[in-house]
């Protein structure tokens, strides 16, 4: 056993804290800084370790934390002075220590991931090495459990090590905890070649149908061999295969038969072994057997439907005119070298804003108010030649009701006078043919009125043997004998159709458009009238459907046909009915539903038919294609190739490290061996003195591994011990985060004894060392309110005695304490020589009390009182025996019994919340009861040996019994 004085003073030195970062840190990346509950977090740009240093400690020194500000950041060097990838934290005030933490991500503990690649494992083990050692087997599919415990089987590791989460077969997270936590540990391996999964491609060629003659080609990787005779073996097919440079010497093997008998299985290996490698392609067009025939049974089309050069859908265009402007379509035809408005209009349909151009040639003349420029279409439409004839025909359609003009026959320019117009008058529902005169823009010589119907048609016919241009409306003339002439063209004059809304906005829908190389007879323009209505087409209903005939010869007994229609193509069983061979033609978007007729079948047996209606009716149509080539020889993937199992570790998160490059040390250290008279600090059993010093102890106060025969704090000392709950050191405060407490166990505790002035603040923790303590005295509140010395404890026998001096126990709130027994006494004056308050985080027994005040917050089994006064505020109490002073009742726990005698007070009146009060027992007429306010629910008073009922101040009424008779 050792004596230990404390005397302060040892030389201060700063702490430095040393962050190592690693060398695979990445951008994106989360660094966390933690000191107290305060944190600063760095979101990484930089790419090396050398750029997230710098910007680290960029970022450390600019917080403005207060905790952080303590603290001065800057970049590691070695021995040479060169940066090390290190960041180094040191207090900015010598013998004042800190507490910090680093993290990445979401925690600070490395993580490593074990993936099995490639194709997924079927069956076997892996292991794992870790620091040379390695795991026993692992199965393919084990849980994060058993790779966990075969971690934790490692010799030098052990459960609590590894930390394992993930789906059975993985992948697996590792992290690396126990003994490994915060550690930048070596990257584990892996050896998966116990692990099984891996298998060959097999392709089987076949000759579903028995070719009869003929030779047959196949191709790998772009590569194509020599001609193979329908009647090959394996070997010889082995042969032409292997002559391919795609395929390595000894990487197939053909085995089967004969073909066309029996199917011949290409097995990939050597260089091409455990590879999902390309299907063999076949081309068997040279083999002779099953063929596809396909006849043009009735050819379709019309006469007139043969004149039409061009046609284009419109109506849509039309139905996206511009809210209030009219959409003006001019039709421009037969210039030899006119130009109008700087622009040569050679040949093009404009419309609103867009040019459909033969030449590509963008031009003028858009009467349009947006402003849009023109878009030029690089469409063959036909030339307009005076030498040629033409017709137009030009379907459209009402929509609403707004009165116009609706053709317009002359220039673009709304300032010329039209030679001919066609308005649209609401009042009358009547399309009206205007001849105008030369002298008035609306003049009319003679006018043709032509109910509208919902569907319209405009045929204009250009005649260039009398160099007219003639216009029928919905199938009729306007002139009964020649049509209606609207002028005559020379060379030299721009002439143009315009075809318009009549109104704004847009009122009619112009929905198709076709040129016709020929002048239409009248009769012509009224049989497209006729037929077009509600039509996408300008064609006549007169004429015939396309039929085709399909037929496959050969007797085929499986497979699958090709059919293809424009490009496009569908596959077709061998033995398809009409009705199915109609399904997959209307699957393409070339042909459509509801666009053929498929009649007669099923194949083989019967041919079929193909009629074309619809949208193909009266046309003449291109052949559908048969291919039969897949019936005859075939190729198919029997058993893919499957690459071998693989594995891979991976880091996810490495740990930032640190370590304390410096230890604080300093004048305030407990720890510290040059502040103790014995230059040794303070052991287990030994005696320590806080004594005869004005040296603050505040820092290195965790010595809870230490139990200490006695530790004497005289009054004689007036420093302090323990840190308060807020710093205020800086420039700003905070919540101190430091240890609070000198945390010591003690047998026996002394505080205050000899004479002096005493500490403002000893703050000690006790732990779970059982004590007897002796307060003989304190110092001063530091605040006027905080009790001056604050103990902890949690052994159940701890007992507390107090003969003078302010004393807290769990003082704050959260805090907890046991006490067997508090003994509060006095020295000199039984009113105020002692203070004592009790937390509610107090756990207590007995409480013997002969002065002094008292507070309690929490549960009593037994408390004497034989002078000065108890104030309970909480908890639920046993018994109270009150000798003498005062009892002030405020809590609302129950209260079993009270004892009164003596002057004995007792009061309830301070709080009037309802209290449960069993019963209060009364044994001197000089004791009082004070429950003015009525708080107790049925009070029971039992009268012992006294009857002055003037000491019983109730504001209700309440029970006497009596023990004994005065």
């Amino acid at each position: 056993m050792t004596s230990h004085i404390w005397i302060g003073g040892a030389p201060a030195k700063a702490k430095v804290e040393t962050v190592s970062i690693p060398t695979d840190v990445e951008a994106g990346q989360i660094v966390s800084f933690t000191i107290g509950n305060k944190t600063l977090e760095v979101t990484l740009t930089g790419t090396t370790q050398a750029a997230v240093v710098s910007e680290l400690v960029a970022a450390w020194n600019a917080s403005t934390e207060p905790e952080f500000a303590e603290i001065t950041a800057s970049e590691g060097v070695d021995s040479n002075g060169d940066a090390d990838g290190t960041i180094d934290l040191t207090s900015d005030t010598a013998g004042k220590p800190f507490a910090v933490t680093v993290a990445i991500g979401s925690g600070n503990n490395e993580k490593q991931v074990v993936t099995l690649g490639g194709t997924a494992a079927t069956g076997g083990t892996f292991t794992l090495t870790f620091n040379s050692e390695t795991t026993t087997t692992i199965a393919y599919n084990a849980s994060a459990a058993t790779v966990q415990s075969a971690l934790e089987g490692l010799a030098s590791y052990s459960s609590g090590d590894f930390t394992v989460t993930g789906d059975a077969g993985g992948p697996w997270t590792v992290e690396f905890t126990g003994t490994l936590a915060g550690i930048n540990v070596s990257l584990m391996t892996i050896n998966t070649s116990g692990l099984t999964g891996a298998v060959n491609e097999v392709q089987t060629i076949s000759s579903p149908n028995n070719p009869t003659g003929g030779t047959f080609t196949l191709s790998f990787r772009g590569e194509t061999t020599g001609n193979i005779a329908y009647n090959a073996s394996a070997a010889t097919i082995q042969s032409s295969l292997e002559s391919l440079s795609t395929i390595p010497t000894s990487s197939v093997s053909c085995s089967g038969g004969t073909l066309p008998g029996t199917d011949v299985a290409v097995t990939f290996q050597g260089a091409l072994a455990e590879t999902d490698v390309e299907l063999l392609v076949v081309n068997s067009e040279n083999l002779t057997g099953v063929n596809g025939i396909v006849t043009e049974t009735t050819a379709g089309g019309s006469a007139l439907a043969e004149k039409c050069s061009y046609f284009w859908d419109f109506e849509t265009i039309a139905s996206t005119s511009n809210a209030g402007t009219s959409l003006e379509t001019n039709l421009f035809f037969d210039i030899a070298s006119g130009d109008q408005s700087g622009g040569t209009a050679s040949g093009r349909l404009v419309y609103h804003g867009g040019i459909l151009s033969r030449d590509g040639i963008e031009g003028y003349g858009v009467s349009v108010s947006s402003g849009v420029r023109a878009e030029v279409y690089n469409e063959e439409m036909g030339a307009f030649d005076e030498d040629e004839a033409f017709t137009i025909s030009l379907f459209f359609k009402k929509t609403n009701t707004y009165s116009g003009n609706i053709f317009t026959k002359g220039r673009t320019d709304y300032y010329s006078t039209p030679d001919y117009y066609l308005s649209y008058d609401t009042s009358t529902g009547y399309v009206t043919f205007h001849r105008a005169k030369s002298g008035g823009y609306h003049s009319v010589t003679s006018t043709t009125a032509v109910t509208i119907n919902n569907w319209n048609h405009i045929i204009c016919v250009y005649d260039p043997d009398n160099s007219t241009i003639k216009l029928s409306l919905n199938g009729a003339a306007f002139d009964s004998t020649t049509g209606l002439t609207i002028g005559s063209l020379t060379a030299s004059t721009v002439q143009n159709l315009t075809i318009s809304d009549p109104g704004a906005p847009q009122t009619m829908n112009i929905d198709s458009f076709a040129i016709f190389p020929s002048a239409l007879s009248l009769s012509e323009g009224n049989d497209l009238y006729n037929s077009g209505d509600s039509q996408d087409y300008p064609f006549p209903a007169s004429g015939t459907n396309e039929v085709q005939t399909l037929s496959l010869t050969g007797s085929p007994t499986s497979g699958s046909v090709i059919l293809s229609f424009q490009g496009e193509s569908v596959e077709v069983p061998y033995n398809a009915t009409a009705s199915e061979v109609e399904g997959y033609l209307e699957s393409l978007s070339s042909i459509g539903i509801g666009n053929v007729n498929v009649t007669s079948g099923a194949w083989p047996g019967t041919d079929i038919v193909v009629e074309f209606i619809g949208a193909f009716a009266i046309l003449d149509v291109e052949l559908i294609e048969i291919d039969t080539s897949s019936l005859i020889m075939k190729t198919a993937e029997t058993t893919k190739g499957v690459t071998a199992p693989t594995g891979t570790v991976a880091t996810t998160v490495t740990p930032l490290t640190q370590s304390t490059t410096t230890p604080n040390s300093g004048p305030n250290n407990w720890d510290v061996a040059a502040n103790w008279d014995s230059n040794s600090v303070p052991a287990s059993s030994d005696i320590a003195y806080i004594s005869d010093s004005d040296i603050d102890i505040l820092y290195g106060l965790d010595q809870s591994a230490v139990t200490l025969a006695e530790l004497h704090v005289e009054q004689t000392f007036t420093g302090s011990i323990g840190l308060p709950r807020k710093n205020t050191d800086g420039t700003s405060s905070y919540s101190e985060y430091r240890e609070q407490y000198l945390k010591i166990g003690a047998t026996e505790l002394f505080i205050g004894e000899k004479n002096g002035d005493g500490s403002d603040r000893i703050k000690i923790n006790l732990g779970s060392v059982q004590t007897t303590a002796l307060i003989v005295d304190s110092g001063d509140s530091p605040d006027g309110n905080t009790p001056p010395i604050l103990l902890l404890g949690s052994h159940a026998s701890n007992v507390i005695n107090v003969n003078r001096g302010f004393l807290g126990i769990a003082y704050y709130p959260t805090e907890t304490a046991t006490v067997a027994t508090i003994r509060q006494a006095f020295i000199d004056d039984a009113t105020d020589d002692t203070t004592v308050y009790c937390g509610a985080g107090t756990t207590l027994m007995n409480i013997i009390k002969s002065g002094g005040e008292l507070t309690l917050n929490s549960n009593t089994t037994s408390l004497e009182q034989t002078a000065g006064t108890t104030n309970i505020y909480d908890g639920a109490h046993t018994v109270l025996n009150v000798l003498a002073g005062k009892l002030n009742y405020n809590s609302t726990g129950t209260l079993s019994a009270v004892n009164l005698s003596g002057d004995a007070v007792l009061t309830f009146d301070q709080d009037r919340r309802p209290k449960d009060v069993t019963i209060i027992n009364k044994f001197s007429d000089d004791s009082e009861i004070y429950d003015e306010s009525g708080s107790i629910a049925s009070p029971v008073i039992d009268l012992e040996n006294c009857g002055d009922l003037s000491t019983l101040h109730m504001g209700k009424d309440f029970k006497l019994t009596f023990g004994a008779t005065t």
